[in-house]
């Protein structure tokens, strides 16, 4: 091939690249978590996550913690908080994204104290302004669901008054490996 022929291919190939990019839904390439796809859609136990889409493909729609919601939507219509248990640990409370939370026993109240480094292994479980926290699971006292304003002004889930966090360390959404870390991180029970 010529050199102009060249060229000529590869600015077709960049301009397609590119009306992809800026005319595909953004949910479309939500980025993948830790743990695959079960940790983007959470367990079966989650309501509506997991779910196949009408293509029969797992839908991974949802928006992902820190994603930008041009309506303030994180959790958009998945359950704020869901349940899921093991022998040890019995049962307990998983967030939108079907992962555990936990709550920091060095926390005041509803006040995080979790902040840098801390929030970087335990992320604080973020949802938007238009959220629906009070969309939880059967077995989840709804009437304990709350949120709580970080010093950032990220709205952070409450749970009986204690702010609730993910763990770097949990892969799967059946990982609960935060229990008891350094004795001040707890999975909470509904």
């Amino acid at each position: 091939m010529k050199a102009s022929t060249w060229v000529a291919v590869v600015v077709v190939l960049a301009v397609v690249a590119g009306a992809w990019y800026w005319f595909m839904p953004k949910q479309a390439m939500a980025p993948v978590v830790p743990g695959g796809n079960a940790g983007v859609n959470g367990s079966p136990d989650q309501g509506n996550l997991g779910q196949a889409n009408d293509a029969g493909m797992q839908d991974n729609g949802v928006q992902q913690p820190g994603a930008d919601g041009a309506e303030g939507m994180i959790i958009g219509s998945n359950l704020a908080l869901g349940t899921d248990g093991n022998d040890t640990l019995g049962t307990y409370l998983i967030g939108y994204t079907g992962m555990t939370v936990y709550t920091y026993s060095k926390d005041t109240g509803s006040t995080s104290t979790c902040y840098g480094t801390c929030a970087t292994n335990w992320p604080p479980y973020l949802v938007g302004a238009e959220d629906n926290v009070k969309q939880v699971k059967s077995g989840v006292n709804a009437s304990k669901v709350g949120t709580t304003i970080r010093t950032d002004g990220s709205i952070q889930m409450t749970y009986d008054g204690h702010p609730l966090y993910f763990y770097i360390g949990d892969k799967t959404s059946s990982d609960a490996k935060g229990q008891g870390v350094g004795t001040v991180w707890f999975v909470v029970n509904p």
